[in-house]
């Protein structure tokens, strides 16, 4: 099923982070090459001097953008985030976290998003980049490949001894240093302090995946099946009973592990997942409500603007009515 939305770009989402920072008031300002492409665009953090930069295939961002609730979004990039300080609630495919001061997490590109509840001292470091950031690198072939392919079977968010935070931390201050800089072999440095942090990150999560037990259970592993499945083919699969089916255990075991587990019921997050596709569609796509209703293969819109509202507390049209004034 073609949901036709397409990733929000990376340098759509520095743009973004530009704006949000300025309208919050954290002396940011904006500036575009005579071009008026969007793909140049000041320092975002207030303390330093604002500089153009490049975003085409890599940019590093420090903000402090309060965020009371953001639409669901995909990205075409990765992304590594580093919280300096404050909290946030994130939503990153099938799993739900709290971002928190010496924490880092990772964003796959399609991987859907969501944050909110961000406290107001939030503050990271954001490092933004895609495949073609590396294609004049010599590494050997499938060595890239196998640290860009997260397979996500876990939260992908760890929790840095202090140590290791002021070593994560003094990797993207040299980063942001060169990146700002531009001076001779800046890409290459880049680069080879970008493989520092894959390798770091690599360790780091495997440490935390083989340290902690409950991720080995028999239960943790059947719902990240469940949610995995979920957030692979909700657009097909309505019902408990084809996932379970599918997983050869019953309905009722799949459920009772899931409300154990997570404290949702099992079609909560199904749920759930439709929601936030359609909080997507409905923000990124121009898509009509009747359209988006069928990609979602709801029988009629009515049916849709029925479940939505259960979830939003408002119909589809009212919601794209807000999107509409606002831009």
């Amino acid at each position: 099923m073609n949901t036709m939305s397409r990733n929000l770009e990376l340098k759509d989402l520095v743009r973004t982070v530009a704006l949000q920072d300025a309208v919050n008031g954290k002396g940011c300002t904006i500036e575009e090459e005579e071009s008026g492409s969007p793909a140049s665009l000041s320092q975002l953090d207030s303390p330093q001097k604002a500089a153009k930069v490049n975003v085409e295939n890599f940019a590093i961002i420090k903000t402090a953008c309060k965020i009371v609730k953001s639409a669901p979004y995909r990205l075409d990039h990765y992304a590594f985030v580093l919280c300096l300080s404050g909290e946030s609630r994130m939503t990153a495919g099938h799993y739900n976290f709290t971002i928190r001061p010496n924490s880092i997490h990772f964003v796959l590109p399609g991987m859907i998003n969501a944050i909110e509840q961000t406290s107001e001292d939030f503050q990271v470091y954001m490092v933004l980049f895609n495949r073609e950031f590396f294609a004049d690198m010599y590494v050997k072939e499938g060595v890239l490949e196998s640290m860009l392919d997260y397979n996500l079977d876990f939260p992908p968010i760890s929790n840095l001894d202090p140590a290791t935070f002021e070593r994560i931390k003094g990797l993207m201050e040299q980063m942001d240093f060169e990146y700002h800089q531009k001076d001779k072999y800046h890409q290459k440095l880049i680069q080879s302090m970008l493989m520092q942090l894959f390798y770091l990150s690599g360790r780091i999560f495997q440490s935390d995946s083989n340290s902690q037990p409950v991720m080995n259970s028999r239960g943790y592993q059947l719902v990240q099946q469940f949610k995995k499945a979920v957030d692979q083919d909700f657009m097909e699969k309505r019902t408990v009973q084809e996932y379970a089916d599918d997983m050869f255990v019953t309905a009722g075991y799949l459920g009772e592990i899931i409300k154990k587990e997570t404290g949702e019921t099992a079609i909560r997050v199904i749920h759930r997942r439709i929601y936030l596709e359609a909080l997507y569609l409905l923000n990124y796509s121009h898509q009509s409500i009747k359209e988006i209703s069928d990609t979602l293969n709801f029988d009629t819109p009515s049916h849709f603007s029925r479940f939505f509202k259960q979830f939003a507390g408002y119909t589809p049209t009212s919601f794209k009515s807000n999107i509409a004034a606002v831009q």
